[in-house]
């Protein structure tokens, strides 16, 4: 079963993609578990990036899932970078939501 991509994940690739980001990034697909797909990966990097929608990751029973595929994916020898967000998504959100990930995979700015 896929998962449905929301509008704040089209918003964030689309703001990766005019970044640079997406060489070697994948989105939507299971990696390590089948219990688990990412928003956006980079396998080479070994790096998984989700947008958690505030609405659905509050929940105790949702953050203790989210912590366990976490730790699934560090045993792994991955990094994990949730972001919370609550949608619709800003500009200003977006660019903060980019940077964060810039930062998370070491993404240098060559202007």
């Amino acid at each position: 079963m896929h998962p449905k991509v929301s509008k704040g994940e089209i918003s964030i690739f689309s703001a990766l993609s005019n970044a640079g980001l997406t060489t070697e990034m994948v989105t939507q697909t299971p990696i390590v578990l089948r219990a688990t797909i990412p928003d956006f990966c980079w396998f080479k990097l070994k790096k998984a990036v989700y947008l958690d929608g505030i609405q659905v990751h509050k929940k105790d029973k949702q953050q203790q899932k989210d912590q366990e595929i976490i730790d699934l994916l560090e045993q792994k020898g991955w990094e994990v970078l949730r972001i919370p967000y609550e949608p619709p998504l800003s500009i200003t959100k977006i660019k903060e939501i980019v940077e964060n990930i810039k930062n998370f995979i070491g993404f240098i700015d060559e202007e």
